[in-house]
């Protein structure tokens, strides 16, 4: 006779993160309370339909690629990734920033035909769509920009003045 047994596991090895709310939130798993969220925001953003999905470049473009985007998107920061979307967080190499870029080609240390890795900065901070507005704003004191992640994927990015427009509305 076969006797087969479950033992489940108990989650003590994941209580850091999947029994934490905040965490859960951060990641864009459960949504907050009926405020205000950073998805709002984003949806906002990209309400008008000028904007795509996710704008992105990859490590492997050319600095004078990555400055394309930047201008055609009338952006300042654009995520860095090794795949096309939908991506997980995992597969973010880093982010392009404007005022990073503009440094590096006005020294000379990075030329318009370098790849986009050589003048890469570090992924940008992330936020849950599902966390509030006031969160977004506590974040930007300390970054320029925020990725904004929904269900563990990378959704979009915001900016100081994409709250601000937002709460303009």
């Amino acid at each position: 006779s076969l006797v087969v047994v479950l033992l489940p596991d108990s989650g003590r090895g994941y209580l850091s993160k999947v029994f934490n709310e905040d965490w859960l939130s951060s990641y864009g798993f459960i949504q907050g309370d009926t405020e205000q969220t950073i998805g709002d925001v984003l949806r906002a953003k990209t309400l008008d339909g000028d904007l795509p999905d996710f704008v992105h470049t990859h490590p492997t473009e050319s600095v004078a690629d990555a400055i394309a985007i930047l201008k055609e998107y009338g952006v300042s920061q654009i995520p860095v990734v090794r795949a096309e979307p939908p991506i997980m967080t995992a597969e973010i190499s880093g982010s392009i920033v404007e005022r990073v870029v503009l440094d590096a080609l006005f020294h000379g240390t990075a030329h318009l035909a370098d790849q986009v890795e050589t003048v890469m900065s570090p992924p940008l901070p992330m936020v849950g769509a599902g966390e509030s507005v006031a969160s977004a704003m506590i974040a930007l004191t300390e970054a320029d920009a925020l990725m904004v992640v929904d269900d563990g994927k990378p959704t979009g990015v915001i900016t100081r003045q994409d709250v601000l427009a937002f709460l303009a509305t």
